[in-house]
């Protein structure tokens, strides 16, 4: 029986200036105070437009004008892209992620990617360059706009037993959903900000390097 290891891009593999874009496209719109706390909790691992709906939505009450309206969301959202991008050199694996990487090729396990993000698949391939990875050998999904980590995960372990496949995020929400799809759900928990996933069979990890693989069952 074949398994699988499911990974996620942002905050799991590769540390992404996600948070400083997003404290800069703020401050852009009046929103001053945004923390990194406040990341942590309610925009880590959303896609742009929804992270966008929640800043908003979180701060509106603190900017220099009422923000919740949607040319509010697509601004704040368009500012966040532009100065995600001209930070975007900074991307670089994480230690335990190299670690991880080097392991999932010397056991040949079966591996693949995904991300709600538009710019993590290049950023991951160049982040292995950077770190004198090889590319590894495993397909990269990126998370449509409109579909649920759910449906998501749902069609990327379509070809594997349930019980033979771990995921691992930093965002408590899609380690949850993959719990509820029967998999079997790991939170790299790299800062004590982080909330908890809610799903009793989750588990939560302080480094990729307590995954043991090849992946057993």
């Amino acid at each position: 029986m074949k398994s699988l290891l499911l990974l996620d891009l942002d905050g799991t593999l590769i540390d992404t200036p996600h948070y400083e874009a997003w404290r800069r496209a703020a401050a852009r719109m009046g929103i001053i105070d945004f923390t990194y706390h406040e990341y942590v909790v309610h925009l880590a691992g959303r896609p742009r437009q929804e992270g966008a709906v929640r800043l908003l939505e979180l701060k509106k009450g603190d900017a220099r004008r009422t923000v919740c309206g949607s040319d509010d969301v697509s601004a704040l959202a368009h500012a966040k892209q532009a100065e995600f991008l001209r930070l975007a050199a900074r991307t670089q694996l994480f230690e335990d992620a190299r670690r991880l990487l080097e392991r999932v090729r010397s056991t040949d396990q079966c591996v693949k990617f995904y991300t709600a993000s538009e710019n993590a698949a290049s950023l991951f391939k160049a982040a292995l360059r950077g770190s004198e990875q090889s590319v590894i050998r495993g397909c990269m999904v990126r998370q449509r706009g409109d579909q649920t980590r759910e449906a998501l995960f749902a069609s990327l372990a379509s070809e594997y037993p349930r019980e033979a496949m771990i995921l691992v995020d930093d965002a408590p929400h899609a380690v949850d959903a993959a719990c509820r799809l029967g998999m079997r759900g790991y939170q790299i928990r790299r800062n004590e900000y982080a909330p908890v996933p809610t799903e009793s069979c989750a588990r939560t990890i302080p480094t990729l390097d307590d995954i043991t693989l090849p992946i057993r069952y």
